[in-house]
């Protein structure tokens, strides 16, 4: 039997069948597919996301706490020994710190039979480690904290004279410990305010002690205090 000849290709069926419509027809599948996408770049539908500040508040935020950061690192920065009578309460390095100075091997370490001779000593602080953060909260009325973590170390030397306690070098045989300050600031929308502070100390041969900071302690302007971290 002869088949007419045609110009019409054969429709071709495709194999298995043929996909189930995901959306009626008409709708846009990819509306709610960007929209998604969209939120969840944006965090806009995240709920435990910090609100969004106006660009001038965060700009102020910014600037006025690296300002502190750097008032900060400055006063740090120009500390210089203290000299002072020692007392019950003077914490002191290990013994072998003292002994190493020919101007302390009479120190509070040291003496005959063991006595303390030691009515000077000498204090001083390296050169600190600033580091500023600044986190976005929940809150209207304090829409940002802030933190700063300031790392120093803490040396000191003893004498039986304030001459001969004046005129050691400290040196990191003198080291007395190392110390973790972490400062927390809140910012109301116009100026940063002091909040808390705590100290972490890591003595060698000791265990590591943190103590609270009171507002008095860190508005003290000796080579004890950093005055110059908090907010003016």
């Amino acid at each position: 039997m002869n088949v007419p000849a045609s110009n019409t290709l054969p429709v071709l069926t495709p194999i298995g069948p043929r996909p189930a419509l995901a959306v009626a027809r008409g709708a846009r599948p990819w509306g709610g597919l960007a929209a998604l996408l969209a939120c969840t770049l944006l965090a806009a539908c995240n709920k435990t996301a910090a609100p969004q500040q106006p660009a001038a508040v965060t700009q102020k935020a910014n600037e006025t706490f690296a300002a502190i950061a750097a008032a900060c690192t400055e006063f740090l920065a120009a500390r210089q020994p203290e000299v002072a009578p020692v007392t019950s309460a003077t914490p002191v390095p290990p013994a072998s710190a003292n002994m190493e100075d020919g101007a302390a091997k009479d120190g509070i370490n040291g003496g005959i039979n063991g006595a303390s001779t030691a009515t000077w000593a000498k204090t001083g602080f390296s050169a600190a480690q600033v580091v500023a953060e600044i986190t976005p909260t929940e809150s209207a009325v304090t829409p940002f904290v802030g933190k700063l973590v300031v790392k120093d170390n803490e040396a000191r030397a003893t004498a039986p004279t304030q001459a001969e306690v004046q005129a050691i070098i400290l040196a990191p045989a003198h080291l007395l410990a190392n110390r973790t300050h972490t400062f927390i600031y809140s910012f109301d929308g116009q100026q940063w305010r002091w909040q808390n502070g705590q100290r972490l100390n890591k003595t060698p041969g000791q265990n590591d002690a943190m103590a609270a900071l009171t507002q008095a302690e860190v508005s003290a302007s000796g080579p004890k205090g950093f005055a110059g971290c908090l907010p003016r």
